[in-house]
């Protein structure tokens, strides 16, 4: 088998939305599932700074929107096969691995597509780091929760303007999928 990752490579911090899964359809259920709070799905998906962390605090988000999130997941999102063969690839080489994502909710999430969260060496949100990528602080609180250098850490995501953005903000690779 081809290696996927780089030799010199020893942290791999993988996104999670469209990154694990495919995601199609996701957002277009999510406003069938929950139509009457449309105006707060746009915030949530569009807001920035204040206002993206006061709704991300709101009962709205943590009872409703992310739960309804996560079955839709389970239900409706496979997960990509590529993405798996990069897990694979650094489980048998032991590299330290992570999970930074825009949105709570991980290890539910990794539940739903039955990925094993404690393969992890840190599963964390946005909204624990206090910002989404490609913010270059909340990237560096991860390196530093894992004790990373950017020379020998691998990002990989499925945007190039937010996780590409991100791993470059702080001389990390970036892998998209």
């Amino acid at each position: 088998m081809s290696q996927l990752v780089a030799p010199h490579i020893r942290t791999v911090i993988f996104d999670l939305d469209g990154t694990l899964y495919l995601k199609r359809g996701l957002a277009r259920r999510l406003v069938a599932r929950l139509w009457w709070s449309l105006p707060l799905i746009l915030v949530d998906r569009l807001a920035r700074g204040p206002l993206w962390r006061w709704v991300v605090r709101t009962r709205w988000h943590q009872r409703i929107y992310l739960p309804t999130m996560v079955r839709l997941i389970g239900q409706y999102c496979p997960v990509r096969p590529e993405t798996l063969a990069l897990i694979d690839e650094c489980r048998r080489r032991n590299l330290s691995m992570a999970i930074c994502s825009d949105y709570g909710c991980v290890r539910d999430k990794l539940d739903a597509l039955g990925i094993d969260a404690d393969q992890f060496a840190l599963l964390i949100s946005a909204p624990e780091l206090g910002a989404r990528k490609p913010s270059r602080e909340a990237a560096l609180q991860v390196m530093r929760r894992l004790n990373a250098q950017p020379a020998t850490t691998l990002w990989v995501g499925d945007r190039d303007d937010t996780d590409g953005e991100a791993a470059r903000s702080v001389g990390a690779m970036f892998l998209k999928v």
